[in-house]
C-alpha cells in the first residue's frame, strides 16, 4: 500500500519549526523577543530590525537594542534570510502562530555567531551557520536556541544556505521520516518547481535513490524538476496527473505522494491508480 505525504505550502514551516516556536515562547512572553525589547545587553550593542507594526500594513525597519542571551541561546549576524508564505501570512494575521505585535518576521537565515550562552559547547563564536526561528530572522542579528542551528561549510555561499532550512526541512521530515520512503520506490511530487517541490526532487532523488515523477504547472518547470533528478514530468495543465502516472509505472502506480498543491490533485492523491 503507497503512502501519502500531503502538505499545504502554508503549513510547511509548522513542522519545522515547533521547536523553534516552543523554544522562543517564553521569550516572547516576557518581552524578549529580540524585536522589540529596550533591554540591552552589556556592551549596549544595537542593529536593525524589519518591524511589522500593523497587520496588513507595510513593515519598516527600526534601530532595536540587543538583548541579554539566556544560557542554551546564540547571537547570530544574519547575512542572508529567507522569505517564505508563511511570512507573508504571519504579517496579515493569517497564519496559526500569531506573535505579539510589534514582531519581526522571518523563519529561516544564514550568518556568523557573535555570541553564545554560557550552556552552549557545540557552538562557538565565528562559526557559519543556518537556524530556524519562529519569527525574527529578518534583522541584521538573530537570537535563537542553539539547537536551532547547523554549521556549515565555507563553500556554501550564505544566500544559498538561508533558503535550505525550511525546503530541504520539508522534504527530509515528509519523505523521510513520515512517509519513510526506500531505495528504489517511486515518488510522485506535485508543484515540483516550487521551493519545497525542488528540494523533494532533489532530496528523494539523491539521497533517497527513489525515482521521481514531477508534476508542474509548466512544461518549463516540469524540465527544471527533471534536472533536479526527476524521471519524468507531468504538466497537470495539459495532462491528466492519473492517466500519465498509470503509463509511466505501467499501471503499477507509486509509493509515495508529496503533494504541495491541495484542491483536485489533493484528491487524486488518495486515488487507488495512483499506488501499488
Amino acid at each position: 500500500m503507497g503512502r501519502v505525504a500531503v502538505l499545504r505550502l502554508c503549513r510547511v514551516p509548522v513542522c519545522i519549526l515547533r521547536d523553534a516556536v516552543r523554544c522562543n515562547l517564553s521569550r516572547k512572553s516576557s518581552g524578549l523577543a529580540g524585536t522589540h525589547s529596550t533591554s540591552t545587553t552589556d556592551s549596549g550593542h544595537s542593529y536593525q530590525a524589519v518591524l511589522c507594526t500593523k497587520l496588513k500594513k507595510p513593515l519598516v525597519i527600526q534601530q532595536l537594542s540587543s538583548v541579554a542571551l539566556k544560557p542554551t541561546e546564540v547571537r547570530v549576524n544574519v547575512h542572508c534570510c529567507g522569505v517564505n508564505f508563511a511570512d507573508l501570512l504571519i504579517c496579515q494575521g493569517l497564519y496559526q502562530h500569531r506573535p505579539p505585535i510589534p514582531f519581526t518576521p522571518g523563519m529561516e537565515f544564514a550568518g556568523c555567531v557573535l555570541e553564545v550562552g554560557p550552556n552552549v559547547t557545540s557552538i562557538h563564536k565565528g562559526d557559519r551557520v543556518i537556524g530556524v526561528s519562529s519569527t525574527g530572522a529578518m534583522a541584521e542579528q538573530c537570537v535563537v536556541d542553539h539547537e536551532m542551528l547547523w554549521p556549515i561549510g565555507e563553500e556554501l555561499p550564505y544566500e544559498v544556505a538561508a533558503t535550505l532550512p525550511v525546503s530541504y526541512g520539508t522534504a527530509i521530515l515528509a519523505l523521510q521520516q513520515r512517509a519513510k520512503t526506500q531505495p528504489g520506490e517511486t515518488v510522485l511530487v506535485t508543484a515540483a518547481a516550487g521551493a519545497a517541490g525542488l528540494a523533494a526532487v532533489d532530496f528523494a532523488s539523491h539521497v533517497l535513490k527513489a525515482k521521481v515523477i514531477a508534476a508542474a504547472g509548466t512544461d518549463e518547470k516540469c524540465e527544471l524538476a527533471m534536472q533536479k533528478g526527476a524521471v519524468a514530468g507531468i504538466n497537470y495543465t495539459t495532462k491528466s496527473v492519473k492517466e500519465e502516472v498509470k503509463k509511466l509505472t505501467a499501471n503499477k502506480g507509486v509509493n509515495v505522494v508529496l503533494d504541495t498543491v491541495g484542491g483536485d490533485i489533493f484528491k487524486d492523491a488518495f486515488s487507488r491508480y495512483f499506488y501499488r
